[in-house]
């Protein structure tokens, strides 16, 4: 993280007398300018306290930058209308350039699957929503414009703040809604607090009051230094705020928890919040300072700007610019126009004012293309990662004599971390496992034979995934010289003829991928099994019940991949029971092997393994460590469902180009390619060097 500079006043002084020097314009109303209408999906009870000031505003200055067009909005109260069905009526309306929302993540993903049923010029949606899914599921179909970086960068900008601000902050916790918004801080806050070296000590999520007071109680207890909290809604803020500031009044300086704030508690309602200063603060993505906009605006109107007005303002004048742009060069797809505009590198800022977009108006008018920037900044996009600002500045507030007052400002560019639209494929970790080359050669007995355990541990259309990437693996051995004599196959088998499956009879872990579903054998459905049948199938002879067992002996290599959710009291079956640690390890310990390399897909998953040392010949792998839910890949837009996950997806794709790497390749690769969770070994003391053993043993064709 790169901290700005903070004292930018001077600079700002001179901006606020070249932007402000002249009155507010006298707008006289013209009757032959072209309209660009814009329908406006947020709450209807900020209208007028919030939005009405910059939506205004940009009209005004598009009206004095006389390019002949003039602005109208159409306004939807989010909070009250079907977001379906508008979409679907927004879609097909040609009077509407453009569409901006919504306040909240959810709404605006409701409102950009209605929009994205059409295939072909889709309507532009420009959000201000930062959950890492609406980049994630729509980024790739070029209408959904995120004018802000998502969550992961602002969970990230909390954490380092505290990392920056206080020396003697070590244990962290998070404290966030269960909800779309509150998901993107859970999925990655334990993962980047290992990566600044902290060290998580918990990440609860609630949903109503009554948790909420139950969540905060564990926090006290947890001996945390810092909480971050991402509310729901501003009477949450308060009442965590209070509570903590109780604590700290009563507790040891040891105890005392320093807290920060999500933006969704940079809120005019808080203002009056008699709580002290150090309570009510946070970070919330802002205007950047050197664009003179937040200065301005507060010269026009006596206060800063909240979160998404300058996102709203520069929405207005992409459109704007773009629909000028569309008719000059003859296209049809207004979202190939924005992209052609916000895919120029500027290098000026300051592109939101009346003169600069006369400016960039006579640009197009020429045949030219400009480079144009907004009140966000630089307008950073990249075609090549996705619809969403790869440049997002957050302002560090509190709350001070019922103002909300900028201490500083913050942006995540640094040499260590790619910009936010990439980061939950490209991030770059820092803390990898030190398993080192001089590890004890164990001697093993001669291989006989290779068996193989598959197991979807969940059921039910929302968790394709899971089964998906055990049939992955299935295909993949069979293709490896494994007959379904050697495989045990259990799934729930409840996707591939599932009702909201449009292409019925098929599984696939990529869009053009094969039929994962064609030619197998399962051997049992998870709905007809418990952990104890199971255990019986992996350690017992056959029997009549169960007449499909493993069968392998202590001269055979098994290979075990688990597939499905996971909390830190174990692997989950089928959401009715868990496979907690003291039954892993008297599962493992009972089960027959010579080698077994046990592979874990499933969230915390390393809370079970790494209670599993001690087990001759076992090594495990899992998608994460104790505190880090794992990470999905490949969304389907059509399906509306993950295709595989991103563990899964790292380890075969090195697999299907060298099927015999070292165990210890394939952990550093599946590390690099595993994004938003540390992959993690365990019990690689009791089964022998990483270097020297390979992924060929667990192949029949090797």
């Amino acid at each position: 993280m790169k901290k700005l500079i903070s004292n930018l006043f001077v600079l700002l002084v001179l901006m606020v007398a070249f932007l402000s020097c002249e009155e507010s314009p006298v707008i006289v109303e013209p009757t032959d300018l072209e309209e660009v209408r814009i329908a406006v999906v947020l709450p209807q009870k900020d209208r007028q306290t919030i939005w009405k000031n910059s939506l205004n505003w940009v009209a005004e200055n598009i009206q004095k930058a006389n390019i002949g067009v003039k602005v109208v909005y159409e306004w939807y109260d989010e909070e009250n209308v079907d977001l379906t069905d508008l979409g679907k009526t927004l879609s097909e309306r040609e009077d509407i350039k453009s569409i901006i929302g919504c306040n909240i993540s959810a709404n605006t993903q409701e409102l950009a699957f209605a929009l994205a049923r059409k295939k072909e010029n889709i309507k532009p949606l420009f959000t201000f929503s930062t959950s890492q899914e609406l980049p994630r599921i729509f980024g790739h179909r070029g209408f959904l414009w995120g004018l802000c970086e998502t969550d992961i960068s602002q969970s990230e900008i909390l954490l380092s703040s505290l990392s920056f601000e206080f020396d003697d902050i070590k244990k962290v916790a998070l404290l966030a809604s269960e909800d779309i918004y509150g998901q993107t801080f859970v999925d990655w806050f334990a993962f980047q607090a290992v990566e600044l070296e902290m060290q998580p000590v918990c990440v609860l999520t609630y949903k109503n009051a009554h948790e909420l007071q139950s969540r905060l109680e564990e926090i006290t207890q947890s001996g945390t230094d810092a909480l971050v909290c991402v509310p729901a809604a501003v009477n949450d803020v308060l009442t965590v705020g209070n509570y903590i500031n109780k604590w700290n009044e009563t507790c040891s300086y040891e105890n005392f928890i320093t807290i920060k704030f999500s933006d969704k508690a940079h809120n005019k309602a808080i203002l009056n919040s008699d709580l002290p200063m150090h309570i009510l603060t946070g970070v919330a993505p802002s205007s950047d300072p050197g664009s003179g906009f937040s200065v301005s605006y507060e010269t026009l109107y006596g206060r800063l700007p909240y979160n998404g007005e300058a996102e709203v303002y520069d929405a207005v004048m992409i459109t704007t610019l773009a629909s000028l742009w569309a008719e000059q060069n003859g296209e049809k797809d207004l979202n190939r126009a924005i992209s052609a505009l916000l895919n120029q590198e500027s290098h000026s800022q300051g592109g939101w004012t009346s003169g600069m977009i006369s400016n960039y108006y006579h640009q197009i008018m020429t045949g030219k293309t400009p480079a144009i920037s907004g009140a966000t900044g630089l307008l950073d996009f990249n075609s090549e990662y996705y619809t969403t600002t790869r440049s997002t500045t957050y302002a560090h507030w509190l709350v001070y004599d019922g103002k909300m007052v900028i201490l500083d400002y913050y942006s995540r560019h640094s040499a260590n971390h790619s910009s936010s639209p990439v980061a939950a494929w490209e991030w770059k970790k820092l803390h990898m496992q030190d398993i080192g080359e001089n590890s004890t050669v164990i001697n093993y007995p001669e291989l006989k034979d290779n068996y193989a355990v598959l197991i979807g541990a969940s059921e039910g259309w929302s968790n394709y995934r899971h089964q998906a990437d055990v049939l992955g693996f299935y295909h993949y051995l069979k293709n490896h010289g494994y007959d379904d004599d050697h495989i045990i196959l259990i799934l729930a088998d409840d996707i591939a003829y599932n009702e909201r499956n449009i292409l019925p009879g098929v599984v696939r872990r990529e869009q053009t991928g094969i039929n994962l579903y064609e030619n197998v054998q399962i051997d049992y459905r998870l709905g007809n099994l418990s952990l104890d049948n199971l255990k019986q199938i992996l350690t017992s002879e056959p029997s009549e019940e169960y007449p499909v067992t493993l069968g392998s002996s202590a001269s055979d290599n098994v290979l075990f991949f688990w597939s499905g959710h996971g909390t830190q009291s174990g692997w989950e079956w089928r959401r009715t029971e868990t496979l907690d640690s003291d039954f892993a390890k008297t599962l493992f310990s009972e089960m027959q092997f010579r080698k077994m390399f046990a592979i874990i897909e499933t969230c915390y998953s390393g809370a079970v393994a790494q209670e599993c040392t001690g087990i001759p010949g076992l090594l495990m792998m899992t998608a994460a460590n104790p505190y880090e839910p794992s990470k999905a890949d490949a969304f389907d837009d059509e399906l509306r469902v993950y295709l595989s996950n991103t563990f899964t997806a790292s380890i075969l794709s090195l697999l299907e180009r060298k099927p015999e790497s070292s165990i210890y390749d394939l952990y550093h690769h599946a590390f690099d390619k595993t994004n938003g969770s540390h992959v993690m070994m365990y019990n690689s003391d009791f089964y022998g060097n990483l270097y020297l053993n390979d992924f060929g043993e667990y192949l029949r064709n090797h």
